[in-house]
């Protein structure tokens, strides 16, 4: 996108606000035990949440979910994209309904895996980290593998759910909001 995604701006309760600020407020509606956030810790975050750097440098997505849930203090860790504009809180509220401890729940369009709005449990943390560790930096393989172990279970996203999960990974994308 050729600039940091974490402050592109968005409309969100009648103000514009940084896409991090809009993803922090949307989780705060489900009453977390925690907010983690993961990545670099060079901005002004409130003081409610906690900045977990990546265990592992360049791991993409996948070293950030197996940084935060290394330290997760709670059974299931809910991972939401920056760049997910349009997620709501009732659709991840719906995930959280199906996930139980030791068994997360990882949406999928048409076969692609959603795995950065998602649920994991922590049980998740030494499968990731594993990963990381032997190179893997698939995010994808990292669920086909925690489903195969039974620890996450695929949830079919339906048509009126897939706008959901529209992502800004280009300057077009934002503008097809």
């Amino acid at each position: 996108m050729g600039r940091d995604k974490r402050l592109l701006t968005v409309d969100w309760n009648g103000k514009t606000v940084p896409l991090w600020e809009r993803q922090l407020n949307l989780l705060r509606q489900l009453a977390p035990a925690e907010l983690l956030i993961s990545g670099p810790d060079d901005l002004e975050y409130p003081p409610d949440s906690k900045i977990i750097p990546d265990q592992i440098e360049n791991g993409g997505p996948l070293a950030g979910i197996s940084s935060c849930l290394q330290v997760a203090r709670t059974e299931l860790l809910l991972v939401l994209a920056v760049d997910l504009p349009n997620i709501t809180a009732e659709y991840l509220e719906s995930l959280i309904r199906m996930a139980r401890p030791g068994y997360g729940i990882v949406p999928t369009i048409d076969d692609e895996l959603e795995p950065v709005a998602a649920i994991y449990p922590v049980e998740a943390a030494s499968l990731a980290l594993s990963c990381l560790q032997s190179g893997e930096r698939s995010v994808q393989a990292l669920v086909r593998r925690l489903e195969q172990s039974g620890l996450v279970r695929i949830k079919p996203v339906t048509a009126t759910e897939a706008p959901l999960f529209r992502n800004w990974n280009t300057p077009e994308d934002r503008q097809n909001k």
